[in-house]
């Protein structure tokens, strides 16, 4: 009977008990404000159970000032203690642009904005979420960010390479040589 109330005490434990999360150490991005064309870095050490598995979801918060720019990122996993202990699940920017699987264990596990994203003024967010397989691991990401042009620039360019069509467009009379 003893056995039992145990193991019915157990279950309902386990039953009761939240998943298993990740402490995180986020470091970044540095720095977290940006004026286009930038680059910055981020990255977090994890620590989590010795003997399961432990889910993680950090935020990486960051600042554009002065123009809109093109965004590119990519974020890996590092080799601590000897393995790669980090699995991403998902990594999204602004909670809208997914970033792809771009290699697999046992290298590192690269993750990466495959087409640049432009970003307007103002405050956007890097959310990774994933799995710590083992006590400890740790991850690293580059986050840059390249000017786009103005309207105005397009505009000049564009007349530019117009003038340059008609430049070329523009024949000579050829001039046949006449013997007196």
């Amino acid at each position: 009977m003893r056995k039992l109330m145990y193991t019915l005490a157990g279950a309902a434990a386990l039953a009761s008990a939240s998943v298993a999360s990740a402490a995180s150490v986020v470091t970044g991005p540095t720095p977290s404000t940006l004026t286009p064309p930038a680059s910055s870095l981020f990255g977090a050490v994890l620590t989590g159970s010795t003997t399961t598995s432990t889910s993680f979801n950090d935020t990486f918060t960051f600042n554009i000032i002065g123009s809109a720019g093109s965004l590119n990122s990519q974020i890996s996993t590092l080799l601590l203690n000897g393995s790669q202990n980090v699995n991403f699940s998902s990594i999204l920017l602004d909670g809208t642009y997914a970033f792809t699987k771009t290699s697999l264990d046992p290298a590192p596990e690269v993750w990466a904005l495959l087409n640049p994203v432009t970003v307007g003024i103002g405050t956007h967010t890097i959310t990774v979420a994933g799995t710590l397989l083992g006590p400890t691991g740790s991850y690293s990401g580059t986050l840059n960010v390249a000017a786009v042009p103005e309207p105005a620039t397009w505009a000049m360019m564009l007349l530019g390479f117009g003038a340059m069509g008609l430049v070329i467009r523009r024949r000579r009379q050829p001039v046949l040589a006449q013997i007196a």
